[in-house]
């Protein structure tokens, strides 16, 4: 009982350390190497995206947090892509036996104009500790927007978990596992090889934070990428290979106090 409660605090440390961080809602490894904005790149962030897709796509992410296996974050999910509405469905688990949180979520996207796509999206999000007699939960909603004024340039707006709705037992403080967030950003493809992005979010635990980061394509199948995101000053760095319908990507975040996190994603198209 002595170490499983040392590390529920350490995971406790490593959550507040980062401003509240969502342990639950950690994009692709392309998305985390780009400064983790992810409101023009992921529809994790985004359910808008789903209509902007041309194929199917199976995912899975590994993301380890300092070097700490409890602190681990393993996803994967589905986008089905057809005519009538795009949809997909995404499984997060974050945690050990002791301590868990896990999200479950169904999203769906469609284009409404020529430049414009709207998406919508429902998750239940669970905390299960063996400091609770029960688990808690929360079920909540995001709804995103896409904006293409021209073909190399595309705007998002998302409201991630407003509203939310706490299940279980409610004396447990769960607001973490999906606390409101509000996202603008913006990804732009300068030239063939280059593409830039950008995002501004306000949410519950900060006022406003902002990522940047550049992904370089020195040949269509290899890309090399890097960003930074504030509050703290997070410097991020990546690279992707695609190969047969496959993409494999790397990325690392560097904290200045708790150091790096590393993580692999692979990802089948088709």
């Amino acid at each position: 009982m002595k170490n499983t409660t040392i590390l529920i605090l350490l995971v406790w440390v490593a959550h507040l350390s980062v401003n509240a961080t969502d342990n639950l809602r950690i994009p692709d490894l392309r998305t985390l190497s780009l400064g983790s904005g992810g409101v023009t790149e992921t529809p994790l962030y985004n359910p808008a995206l789903l209509a902007l897709r041309t194929q199917n796509r199976f995912y899975a992410n590994y993301y380890n947090r300092y070097s700490v296996s409890e602190l681990a974050t393993v996803s994967g999910g589905f986008y089905y892509r057809n005519k009538v509405i795009p949809a997909g469905i995404e499984i997060t688990s974050f945690g050990y036996d002791e301590y868990r949180e896990s999200l479950f979520r169904f999203s769906m996207g469609k284009q409404i104009a020529e430049k414009w796509a709207l998406g919508v999206a429902f998750q239940y999000a669970l905390l299960q500790s063996e400091l609770f007699e029960e688990s808690s939960g929360r079920i909540s909603a995001d709804i995103g927007i896409v904006y293409r004024p021209v073909e190399n340039v595309s705007t998002g707006l998302s409201i991630l978990h407003f509203p939310s709705v706490q299940t279980g037992d409610k004396n447990i403080d769960n607001r973490h596992i999906a606390s409101y967030s509000v996202l603008f950003g913006f990804n732009w493809d300068i030239i063939n090889t280059v593409l830039i992005t950008g995002t501004l979010e306000n949410s519950e635990e900060e006022t406003v934070t902002g990522s940047f980061g550049m992904e370089y394509r020195p040949f269509d199948e290899f890309k090399i990428r890097t960003g930074i995101r504030t509050a703290p000053l997070r410097p991020s760095l990546g690279a992707g290979y695609r190969i047969a319908g496959f993409d494999v990507d790397i990325g690392m975040v560097y904290h200045a106090v708790l150091g790096v996190s590393m993580g692999i994603g692979i990802a089948f198209s088709f």
